[in-house]
């Protein structure tokens, strides 16, 4: 388990200071798939990096596993590093070496002088790369260059996998196929995951609980599903009309959130014939969300008894905001 207290980071400008965390207090539990969204400059990347501790934090305890990192000295710090793989969206890989020479080189480096190369066959079969053990990054597509870095991530069997912004440079193809095999590889051995991005679209098909940040806070936390269900504050929402492609100029429209398995379709014609309403239905869309599909139906509502029929709409489960004062 990961725990983060009380955990501040401030750099000292020429002018002024700049917080880029303030005060995070956040746990992240074994085998969990977290994610960490929010717009540039949130703080995302910053919280990241403190957990492995590439970066030092100014005030607060950073908890892995019942200790505190900022206590251990070098040696300790960098066995418990070995714990914990990280991805970035560049690949760090060394253009000058192979596919098996770029994971060969991390085991070297943790000091795993006596592995065998059937480790690294077993790990690039896992990223589904073993016909490419002996190609160079510059053969490699994205993708492919993303896949050696997972493995290269993965060679020392760590309990921890961050992930900053590993998809951003690729294609949605792409990174669909890298959200399913980490999705897969965590499901296979239990790793926890906390996956950075910036794309809520990547928040709904990998993880199961998310954080929101802004200007070094975390400002919403939630499951998945509760999140896209009910979001509540103002980033959040903003974040969640990005996979909801509406006309923003819209005014006096409804917004309707449900579960899949709700009727809506015989809630909609109940209120019209209980209540004397007309809606028009402008938009409607599903979205997969791990496992489950959550509705958005957009409305115009007209009629001399409007409250009422959103009142009872409510009843049936169905979550009614105003979209033009989202």
């Amino acid at each position: 388990m990961i725990e983060l207290k009380q955990v501040s980071k401030t750099y000292q400008l020429k002018n002024n200071t700049l917080n880029a965390l303030d005060h995070i207090n956040l746990t992240i539990n074994d085998g969990d798939i977290l994610g960490v969204v929010g717009y540039s400059g949130a703080g995302k990347s910053t919280l990241i990096r403190l957990i492995n501790k590439l970066i030092t934090p100014t005030t607060g305890q950073i908890i892995i596993d019942g200790i505190d990192i900022l206590t251990l000295n070098k040696k300790a710090l960098n066995r418990m590093r070995q714990q914990i793989g990280m991805i970035f969206q560049d690949f760090n890989l060394f253009d000058q070496l192979t596919v098996y020479q770029n994971i060969k080189l991390a085991l070297d480096i943790s000091g795993q002088t006596e592995y065998h190369k059937q480790k690294i066959i077993d790990l690039l079969e896992l990223v589904g790369l073993q016909d490419k053990i002996n190609a160079y990054p510059k053969q490699l597509s994205g993708g492919q260059k993303q896949r050696v870095a997972i493995a290269r991530a993965l060679s020392n069997n760590p309990k921890y996998l961050l992930c900053d912004e590993a998809t951003y440079a690729l294609d949605l193809k792409t990174t669909d196929d890298i959200l399913n095999l980490l999705k897969d590889i965590q499901k296979k051995t239990g790793i926890t995951i906390i996956f950075i991005t910036h794309q809520i679209e990547s928040i709904k098909k990998l993880c199961r609980d998310v954080v929101v940040m802004d200007e070094g806070l975390i400002v919403e936390q939630n499951n998945v599903i509760d999140l896209f269900m009910n979001p509540k504050h103002a980033v959040t929402k903003s974040l969640v009309k990005q996979s909801i492609h509406l006309d923003d100029t819209l005014t006096n429209v409804y917004e309707l959130i449900y579960q899949t398995n709700a009727d809506d379709a015989s809630t909609l014609s109940e209120v019209i014939k209980k209540y004397n309403v007309d809606m028009n239905i402008l938009h409607a869309q599903v979205l997969d969300i791990i496992d489950q599909h959550i509705g958005y139906l957009y409305i115009k509502i007209t009629g001399k008894d409007i409250a009422h029929a959103l009142t009872y709409i409510k009843s049936k489960g169905i979550q009614v905001n105003r979209y033009d004062s989202i």
